[in-house]
């Protein structure tokens, strides 16, 4: 209350010197409580897409049948074929054609297309026909959201034997590992990575249906700068349906497929 007083019962030619630099102090204020901090897209570090780039992962799939498995081993190449346009919704999408071959030595044969969204709030990906939320910002450890925002997947259209089987259709995703580096082998060969952050379902949720007798893990790595530079998806169902106990070292029924990039250009 004292600089109060003392301000407006000054004479009045000291306050009308004072009242310009108090008003162009007043007007600096104002200026910084509108101005808006620009927001990093960090799509481009995560998930950069250019058109003519391309990424080449080998790829590792796996059937199990009474525990006896089935191994298929291929590669395939994801290139941006176009520039960004408007889809059905009017989101702009770059279209990635998918193409596999099953070895170095095989020319590509088209296998799927892929459209890829980004944007400052997400990176969205749509095969087939079903829209994911597989990136959402900013980037923080621990961070969860709903890659299934954009589609018709949900846990009440699943019944119980879906729910075990496709469980991780409903599953949350979360942030891991953010800012830490990768490192893996294919191949033979090591590639490491010093910078990524890695996508997993919430294994934790108690409505994703985890337990003894089934398993189920999405695992997504994205380097910076990279994308995706790893990508695993393992089903397992370890007791066949009725009276049995189930064991770990038992796949009755099962899928797992791994995809190591090992190339990427322009």
């Amino acid at each position: 209350m004292t600089h109060y007083y003392s301000f407006f019962s000054r004479p009045l030619e000291q306050v009308a010197k004072a009242l310009p630099i108090f008003l162009l102090g007043t007007l600096a204020l104002a200026g910084c409580k509108n101005e808006t901090e620009a927001v990093p897209d960090q799509s481009q570090e995560y998930y950069p897409l250019e058109v003519g780039s391309y990424r080449i992962y080998d790829v590792v799939d796996s059937t199990f049948n009474a525990n006896v498995a089935k191994v298929e081993r291929f590669q395939f190449r994801e290139e941006v074929a176009t520039e960004q346009t408007a889809d059905a919704t009017g989101r702009l999408v770059y279209r990635v054609v998918r193409s596999r071959r099953a070895t170095p030595a095989n020319a590509w044969k088209v296998d799927s297309v892929i459209t890829v969204s980004a944007s400052q709030r997400n990176v969205m990906e749509l095969r087939n026909n079903t829209r994911r939320v597989e990136l959402v910002f900013p980037v923080n450890e621990g961070k969860q959201w709903d890659s299934n925002a954009f589609n018709t997947l949900s846990e009440e259209d699943l019944d119980s034997v879906a729910k075990a089987n496709r469980n991780y259709e409903v599953l949350n995703r979360a942030y891991s590992h953010v800012g830490e580096p990768f490192t893996i082998v294919s191949s033979g060969k090591t590639y490491s990575y010093p910078n990524t952050v890695t996508t997993m379902n919430d294994l934790s949720n108690s409505r994703t249906g985890v337990n003894a007798y089934y398993y189920t893990v999405l695992r997504n790595v994205y380097a910076q700068g990279v994308g995706p530079v790893y990508r695993a998806r393992r089903r397992f169902i370890y007791c066949q349906t009725g009276n049995c106990v189930p064991n770990p070292a038992y796949i009755y029924l099962g899928q797992s497929r791994s995809e190591v990039l090992v190339d990427s250009g322009k």
